[in-house]
This record gives structure tokens, C-alpha cells and sequence, in this order.
């Protein structure tokens, strides 16, 4: 359990150098910390123990936090598929093309990619009009696969959308997008926990390397 030997490195920062860390009023912006991140392959941290995390997170070249929940989420529900794109997007974030302002205002800090269950909340409230609240449900509708319910609230999201200057055929095109991502997204504060986790592992790493070795050694 990582947090298990987080608090025994912070414990051992303590102990031999009398420094009190408060792990969770860490800076997040420690260049150092992301350089890191994009070089070592060795550290075993949640959700990035496999080598194929490790070669993505490298090609990621991570400088926010945002980043590191990317990777978290697209690993969570083998969205690996998308990830050449996301780095695409990334690197050239000014040329990205949206299929209109609502998904760039939803999917800006994204690039564009379609990746967490709020995204598609939110765009369904965007799109058709249906109360925020009302789209939340409408998304463990499509996590859930429920059929009966998944086809009345098509048709008023196509209502709605029709109503915001869309015609027929997008409202229903739109829809059939966001019934199909929604399979493979996940929600954000599990991408934002774990992400939040690794960089809390990484910044130990960084500053206090023997240590986090150590406690990383005992926890095995």
C-alpha cells in the first residue's frame, strides 16, 4: 500500500533529519519531481508499476498534475488505445480541432480527448439542455449499461440538442459518441487520487531518495 510507505518515509525524514513533512501541502509544480517522473523506471508506484505505464509516462513528458491523472485514467480502463493521439494533441495543443465550443470548452484541458465520466456528464448538460444532476444519472445509465433507461433519455437529449441548433442527425451522432466513450471512462477523483499518489511517491523520491528507498524496501 503506497500510503503505508509514504507515512514510513515521512516517518524516517523525521527520525534522521527532525524535518516534519506534511505530504499533502507539497508543492505540485516541482519540475523536479516531473523530470523524474519522465526518467526512472525503476520506482514501483500505484498505477504505474508496469513497464508499459513507464514508457507512456516517459512520452508524456508530464509537467502538471492534470498529466499524471491523463495517464491514471486512460490506464484504469485500458484507454491505451487513445494515448498516441492524447500525446499528439499535447504537443501541438494550439492545432487541436473541436467538433464545436461546447466539447472545447469541456475537453480543452483534456486536448480534445474524451477521457472521465464527468466529461460526459457535463457535455450531455451542454448539448441538450438536461439539468446537471439529471445528466450524472443519465451517465450510470451508460456505465451500467441500461438499456430501457439509455433509450427514453436519447430521445431528450436529441430533443434538446435539435432545440440548441444542431440537426437530427448530430444529435443523434453526438450521442452514439458519448454512449460508446462512456464504456471506457472513468471517473476523475480516481485518476486525481492515484495522480496525486504517484506524485506524492515521486516527490519523496526526489528530495529524500534514500529514505523513500528504505521504506520503499521495508514495505516489501
Amino acid at each position: 500500500v503506497m500510503s503505508t510507505i509514504i507515512n514510513r518515509c515521512t516517518g524516517l525524514i523525521k527520525e534522521r533529519y527532525g524535518v516534519i513533512i506534511d505530504i499533502y501541502e507539497i508543492p505540485q509544480d516541482d519540475a523536479g519531481v516531473y523530470e523524474l517522473m519522465g526518467t526512472d523506471t525503476s520506482t514501483d508506484v500505484f498505477g504505474l508499476r508496469s513497464y508499459e505505464s513507464h514508457r507512456l509516462i516517459s512520452q508524456i513528458r508530464p509537467t502538471e498534475i492534470r498529466h499524471i491523472e491523463a495517464l491514471h485514467a486512460m490506464s484504469t480502463r485500458l484507454m491505451f488505445r487513445i494515448f498516441a493521439e492524447y500525446i499528439k494533441n499535447k504537443e501541438n495543443s494550439d492545432m487541436v480541432e473541436y467538433y464545436s465550443e461546447i466539447e472545447q470548452i469541456v475537453l480543452d484541458e483534456t486536448y480534445g480527448i474524451l477521457l472521465y465520466t464527468d466529461q460526459i456528464a457535463e457535455l450531455i448538460h451542454y448539448y441538450s439542455g438536461i439539468p446537471k444532476e439529471v445528466s450524472t444519472n443519465i451517465v450510470k445509465y451508460i456505465r451500467k449499461c441500461m438499456k430501457p433507461e439509455l433509450s427514453i433519455w436519447k430521445s431528450v437529449f436529441v430533443v434538446g440538442t435539435r432545440q440548441n441548433g444542431y440537426t437530427e442527425e448530430q444529435a443523434q451522432q453526438i450521442w452514439e459518441w458519448l454512449i460508446t466513450e462512456g464504456e471506457t471512462t472513468t471517473y476523475r477523483y480516481i485518476a486525481e487520487s492515484a495522480a496525486i499518489t504517484s506524485y506524492q511517491c515521486f516527490w519523496l523520491k526526489t528530495h529524500y531518495p534514500a529514505e523513500f528507498l528504505a521504506a520503499m524496501m521495508t514495505g516489501d
